[in-house]
């Protein structure tokens, strides 16, 4: 902060000489520095002496408790002035309440700011401690507000590879510290350290609550642990074994209630178990031990080389790098071809441009662009971007900036940026600055939290005539935190002036949405002269106008003349993911129909979201083996896919499943023909979502499990709603079917008898199962010649190949057409049944229809699953 300059605003502050820009100047000083409101308070006790002299000093002591380190928040009062008798002669009485008035109406203006400002979507709540002046008068204040509480942080998300989270919504981020959570996620590979240094290789699928720095609850997972000498005594907690380390490194595979086991890599750890009563176990370098549901422990042969590893997680991470900038790489391609592209700065090397000087430009790819339209850098290095090999461009002293021109008025704009922040050490770090003092003058900018000024807000500013104080500006929540620093993300706004709405987006995702002040049926942006990174005031301000500068990097920068959707931008950022727009027809095969004009590549994972209700047609040729497909992703979000020929693969990532319904969507999925092969298939997941398989022909290939319940068709889980019906063609599962898991309602129907086949777990070396929890149902519709068998076996020994009918599990009978008399075989099973109480839907009449278990084989046991009807 200048000293000087605060200073003299202060001296034009009390002395009624603040015009408008200088006035704003120094609210933005007072809001962003302890600093400069101590001193503040300091002038304003230096007036109020000498408009009462021979009293005693008076102020208010405004203490903000934020957290143990964070000094700066702390505003003091200023001690006592001596008394100037001699400067006091020299103040009129009405000019000295007039500043004494002026004082204390802008810092009650400014601590109502400070007690009620909103930060991160919700309102922060303070508490201002009760004051009292020098003289020990009464204390007095702010009463009843609430003290800003910081949970404590334990530990950090250090990295995450190929991560799949249950809730993505509430999933941690890396680099940020976390309390005391619980992380789950159906695969994939994360490392967590604590605050005492313990290292956690977590590997999917895992539930995993962080209880401390020292203790951990692990439900499901395989995870190694790295504990250093801090935090000897690490506790990890499972359903049947509690591991306490006593300074080592140790594996670990845990299934549940189902088994565990511990394999010891270095020195010494405690097993104890919370189910049996068994003496606790001391288990040492090179052994392990295997925990059976009964609490016994079992020796087994060490393993502990098959565990996650620091060396595999960065051999992830390295491929993963690879992946992503060879798809970064595709759709620069379709950014250079796309029409509407203003501005493209990928910052690489580029024999394009002929310059004695080819390191002070960047070359403006887009094809719209002249000769003479690419970017000049001034003071900047060079250095690496996202990925190795990439480059990007280091701003750090305030002359670091990349000058450029883009003519005109827009109506509709888009501006996205990969950034890495190094700091935020200004109340404003440019991003894309104009110094046109001009209607519709663009200002994108972080600005720092009022309150907190580690946490900065995306800031785009527009001004709505050429004075400074008329500005619209778009704040999105203060959620750019110091766990941000160091690494990249990509920020991103989109102007449609038409429908006079701003949005701004941090890595893909919303994170606000504001509408334009103006009250013209239209609004613009004014482009100019440009400025990355840095902003040099021009005619029409002041020149007392704050520097504002970025620190950090910048790897790439692009602008378009027109409105990108929310699936644009989300496609912009997850290079790995394919997203329908629908903007020409509604057949997969068109280009144009994909976010980026590219069709799903091999290893996409691909989201249909459909923007109206027209299906999209998938009807010839192949795909290429894509990660997965998502249908009606999101909240809000419909997706819809008719099948009628051609072959679609979604088998390249074994941990990705197909999706229908998903995060609140709506999805469905008509096959009337072709082939479908996907490694496994979940139908309505998650709380609000409802999905739709239904088959009338075709083939749909089942080929891997769902790791989280092994199972290969999951319908209805996780409080979702699910349909599978199948009335043609057929289904082929290498695992099991799993109805209505976790509270989740789940409908298997089968219809008539023109299905070929309903195998489940005969595909390749699979072993089948049925779960059918409480509340799904198994619905089935006689046909006149009968109805299609649901044959439930497989070549795995010891594996699957049970039926279980929870109780409250549901049955539903009726017929297609007439009814008809008679009985049928609904289910066939090679394995055992549990039968915890199946009954009838509320629509089945009963007086028609029974059902019963039979034993067919003459075995003993009973097989089979059959239905009567007596109309």
């Amino acid at each position: 902060m200048d000293i000087d300059r605060l200073s003299r605003l202060l001296d034009l502050y009390f002395d009624e000489g603040l015009d408008a820009d200088t006035k704003h100047e120094l609210e933005e000083m007072l809001l962003a520095s302890s600093l400069a409101r101590s001193l503040f308070w300091e002038r304003a006790q230096l007036n109020a002496h000498l408009r009462q002299q021979g009293q005693e000093g008076w102020g208010v002591e405004d203490v903000v408790s934020v957290d143990d380190t964070a000094s700066e928040d702390i505003v003091r009062a200023a001690g006592p002035v001596a008394r100037d008798d001699a400067a006091a002669s020299f103040h009129r009485p009405l000019f000295r309440w007039l500043v004494a008035g002026l004082a204390a109406s802008l810092m009650l203006v400014m601590i109502g700011q400070w007690v009620l400002h909103e930060v991160d979507g919700d309102l922060e709540r303070f508490r201002v401690a009760n004051v009292a002046s020098d003289m020990g008068r009464e204390p007095y204040g702010v009463e009843g507000t609430l003290v800003k509480q910081r949970d404590a942080w334990v530990a950090v998300l250090r990295k995450a590879v190929g991560v799949e989270w249950q809730n993505p919504i509430d999933a941690p981020v890396v680099g940020e510290p976390m309390k005391a959570r619980r992380i789950q996620f159906d695969n994939g590979l994360i490392e967590i350290q604590t605050n005492r240094g313990a290292l956690i290789l977590l590997e999917g699928p895992a539930d995993l609550e962080i209880v401390s720095d020292m203790e951990v609850r692990c439900q499901e997972g395989r995870l190694s642990v790295e504990v250093p000498p801090p935090a000897e005594g690490f506790l990890v907690h499972t359903p049947l074994v509690q591991v306490v380390d006593r300074g080592t490194a140790f594996a670990m595979d845990v299934k549940g209630d189902e088994k565990a086991e511990v394999h010891v890599i270095d020195g010494l750890v405690e097993l104890t178990s919370p189910v049996s009563d068994s003496p606790m176990r001391e288990v040492r370098e090179g052994e392990a031990i295997r925990i059976a549901s009964d609490g016994m422990f079992n020796d087994i042969r060490s393993a502990s080389d098959a565990f996650p590893s620091s060396a595999e997680i960065d051999s992830r991470t390295k491929s993963a790098a690879l992946e992503m900038r060879q798809a970064w790489r595709q759709r620069r391609d379709a950014i250079v071809d796309d029409p509407s592209c203003l501005v493209y700065f990928d910052f690489e090397k580029s024999r394009a441009v002929r310059s004695r000087y080819r390191d002070t430009i960047v070359p403006n790819h887009s094809k719209s662009a002249d000769a003479g339209e690419h970017g000049v850098v001034v003071g900047c290095d060079w250095t690496d971007g996202r990925w190795r090999g990439k480059r990007a461009l280091d701003f750090k002293n305030a002359s670091d900036r990349v000058l450029f021109s883009v003519d005109g008025k827009h109506e509709s704009l888009t501006c996205i940026t990969s950034v890495r922040l190094g700091a935020m050490d200004r109340a404003y770090s440019s991003l894309l600055m104009s110094g046109d003092a001009i209607e519709g003058e663009l200002q994108w900018q972080i600005s720092q939290n009022r309150l907190d000024n580690s946490m900065g807000r995306l800031n785009l500013g527009r001004r709505l005539d050429s004075q400074w104080n008329s500005m619209d500006s778009f704040l999105s929540d203060a959620i750019i935190g110091p766990q941000r620093l160091g690494t990249w993300m990509q920020l991103a706004f989109v102007w449609d002036g038409k429908e006079r709405i701003c949005s701004q987006y941090i890595d893909g995702k919303l994170v606000s949405r504001d509408f334009t002040r103006t009250s013209v049926d239209s609004s613009f942006l004014s482009t100019g002269r440009l400025e990355l990174g840095n902003w040099t005031p021009r005619e029409g301000f002041s020149l007392s106008s704050p520097v504002r500068n970025f620190n950090g990097r910048m790897d790439e920068f692009v602008m378009f003349d027109r409105v990108f959707s929310d699936q644009e931008i989300q496609a912009f950022h997850d290079l790995k993911s394919a997203y329908w727009s629908g903007a020409e027809s509604n057949e997969w095969g068109n280009p144009e129909n994909w976010s980026a004009q590219i069709l799903p590549v091999r290893g996409d994972d691909v989201y249909l979201d459909i923007p109206d209700q027209e299906n999209v047609v998938f009807n010839s040729g192949s795909t290429e083996d894509l990660n997965r497909v998502i249908l009606g992703s999101g909240t809000g979000r419909l997706g819809s896919l008719e099948i009628s020929g051609g072959k679609i693969l979604a088998t390249k990532n074994p941990d990705r499943h197909t999706r229908v319904g998903v995060a609140g969507g709506v999805g469905e999925v008509w096959q009337h023909a072709g082939e479908v092969n996907l490694n496994s298939l979940q139908i309505g997941l998650d709380p609000s979502s409802h999905g739709l398989y239904r088959m009338t022909g075709g083939n749909l290939l089942l080929s891997r499990a769902n790791n989280l319940t092994k199972c290969s068709l999951d319908v209805g889980p996780l409080y979702g709603d699910g349909t599978f019906e199948i009335s043609g063609g057929e289904l082929m599962t290498r695992r099991g079917v799993s109805l209505g898991r976790d509270e989740g309602r789940g409908v298997f129907s089968v219809i008539g008898d023109n299905a070929s086949a309903i195998e489940i777990g005969t595909y390749k070396d699979g072993a089948g199962f049925w779960h059918q929890n409480a509340g799904s149902t198994l619905k089935v519709r006689v046909g006149e010649s009968g109805l299609t068998r649901i044959n439930i076996g497989g070549e795995a020994e010891g594996e699957g190949v049970d039926v279980r009918f929870a109780n409250g599990a549901l049955i539903d009978l009726g017929f297609v057409d007439n009814s008809i008399a008679g009985e049928w075989d609904v289910m066939h099973w090679d394995g055992e049944l549990i039968d915890e109480g199946l009954q009838f839907g509320p629509e089945v009449n009963t007086d028609v229809w029974s059902f019963e278990f039979v034993d067919t084989d003459g075995s003993g046991s009973l097989d089979t699953l059959r239905v009567i009807a007596q109309p």
